[in-house]
């Protein structure tokens, strides 16, 4: 809107200058006030009058501003809502602006003069306008609505129902966690079908770009080029889109207003603070988030309330396996211990590296904090990156010692007829594993068709184990094994939730885990952590 300059008024001009806009403030270099024109102010006090009283003071108002002042007059609009940059700049009364404000919906934009918002906040202060019998308007069309009819073909489990009424309650809003392999993806199916608005749906990984897009295409009759691919080098926009979340990053924001209905798959990455500006700058009023690990160690599932709607229905896998719906488990822990050469040189070198913390950061007990430390430290101080060197390699020699590959072996001849999937944290002992037993493996660097033809194969039981490092851990649809081998991992409890969720799709017998474990080392405190569904605040 119309930024102009006044020198100097009398008490008279003042009063009506604030009539038909808004202060925004002095320049001193240039001895003038500045001022915004405010389209509502300027209709109330008459199309007309604001041009004769401007232009006393050399303010030409352009036709298109002109244009949008009379539309305003005569609709008697009292809010009226354009984007400024990527923001959304609101114009009205004191009153209205007042107790958007009172709500945090607006903020002041000082060096622009200007109301502002964020285009997550439109719907909010449409429906805040509109119990306030104000009469309202936007510069842009809305139109969410889709040019077809999705039909979801598949009829929901008790508890996806459940769940997909609990959203529509909370007025479209929410984060719904359920286990791994309940069927969270369809709920997102069902909430496109009863909605029928146009959709983006974000997801972490090329993977689940393309799982989406196949069960969207199975499950809602709708046909390929109905659905949009946007990363992993295509940059498709349609009615029905799947998008990474590195792509909504850069790409969302040229979209504010094109989707009514954002679905955010393993909605844990959502909140990460890159990604959270993706969901500020568009205006999709209907939100819905997926996950089974919703709780993150930084604390910022915090933000799930402001981005998509706070945790709405929670299941445990424990209930989905007595209904049935989950496969049944046991777990077992293998301890083993390090040889005599190894444990000397894992003491060795973790007694470097707390020498150092011992040294430069003394104050610092916990374990992860202290780490932390020295990963800032490192930056900078060689000796800090020395001492980081020591920890990786001692842990390096706790997780990967020669012994647990023989449990391995042995595991393997006492299970002929498990399907197995083996997961490590470091990627030299799945070579090893890969070369000595010829078993197929999964590797950050595996080739794509190679990687889908093995998955492929394990699927159709043509092979039956695979080995894999931390490439399986999320947004891979890896086919149900009966049995999975944790060499070693993470103290991350979502790391083991879903490590866990790769053998609990409903079979005939028992599943199982198994976890080999070095003693005298960090790793039972590891194997102990990941267990753990901590909530950080």
């Amino acid at each position: 809107m119309l930024l102009f300059r006044v020198r100097w008024v009398t008490a008279l001009d003042f009063k009506k200058l604030m009539n038909v806009s808004d202060y925004v403030r002095y320049d001193p270099k240039l001895g003038f006030n500045i001022y915004r024109l405010n389209p509502v102010k300027a209709a109330k006090y008459g199309l007309e009058n604001t041009i004769n009283f401007l232009s006393k003071y050399g303010v030409y108002i352009p036709e298109n501003i002109r244009k949008i002042i009379n539309d305003v007059s005569k609709n008697n609009v009292d809010v009226y809502i354009t984007f400024e940059g990527a923001d959304l700049a609101i114009y009205s009364t004191k009153e209205f602006l007042n107790e958007a404000r009172g709500r945090n919906l607006i903020v002041w934009d000082r060096k622009y003069g200007v109301w502002k918002a964020k285009p997550l906040n439109l719907h909010k202060i449409l429906h805040l306008a509109s119990n306030m019998n104000f009469k309202h308007k936007t510069s842009f069309k809305l139109n969410y609505k889709l040019s077809f009819k999705p039909k979801l073909e598949t009829t929901l489990r008790e508890y996806q129902v459940e769940a997909f009424k609990k959203w529509v309650e909370n007025e479209c809003r929410g984060v719904i966690v359920l286990p791994v392999g309940s069927g969270k993806t369809l709920i997102g199916l069902k909430a496109i079908e009863y909605l029928a608005v146009k959709t983006i749906i974000l997801v972490p990984t090329i993977d689940l770009l393309h799982q989406w897009k196949n069960v969207l295409t199975e499950k809602l009759r709708i046909s390929e080029n109905m659905v949009g691919i946007f990363g992993g080098g295509k940059r498709e926009i349609r009615e029905i889109t799947v998008m990474t979340y590195d792509s909504a990053y850069i790409n969302l924001d040229k979209y504010p207003t094109f989707f009514g209905l954002v679905i955010a798959d393993e909605v844990h990455h959502a909140v990460a603070q890159n990604y959270r500006k993706s969901f500020e700058l568009i205006t999709a009023p209907y939100r819905l988030g997926l996950t089974a690990t919703p709780f993150r160690t930084d604390g910022l599932h915090k933000y799930y309330g402001e981005i998509v709607g706070e945790i709405i229905y929670s299941l445990k896998p424990e209930i989905l396996q007595k209904k049935g719906y989950l496969a049944k488990h046991v777990e077992e822990k293998i301890y083993i211990e390090l040889s005599r050469e190894e444990l000397e040189e894992y003491v060795e070198l973790m007694e470097k590296y707390l020498r150092f913390c011992e040294k430069k950061i003394p104050g610092i007990k916990d374990p992860r904090e202290r780490f932390r430390k020295v990963l800032e430290l490192a930056a900078k101080d060689p000796e800090a990156r020395e001492a980081l060197r020591a920890k990786n390699k001692a842990r390096q020699i706790a997780l990967s010692a020669e012994r647990k590959i023989r449990i391995v072996e042995n595991l393997l001849e006492k299970n002929p007829e498990e399907k197995i999937i083996i997961f490590s944290r470091y990627t030299d002992i799945v070579r090893e594993i890969s070369r000595r037993f010829l078993i197929p493996r999964i590797l950050h660097d595996t080739p794509k068709d190679e990687r889908k033809e093995i998955l492929r194969m394990f699927k159709e039981g043509k092979i039956r184990i695979i080995a894999t490092a931390m490439a399986l851990d999320e947004g891979v649809d890896v086919p149900d094994a009966s049995m999975a081998i944790i060499i070693s991992g993470t103290g991350s409890h979502r790391e083991y939730v879903q490590r866990l969720g790769r053998i609990l799709r409903p079979k005939k017998h028992v599943a199982k885990l198994v976890e080999i474990i070095t003693k005298k080392t960090i790793e039972p405190h590891l194997a102990w952590r990941r267990r753990r569904e901590e909530i950080f605040e």
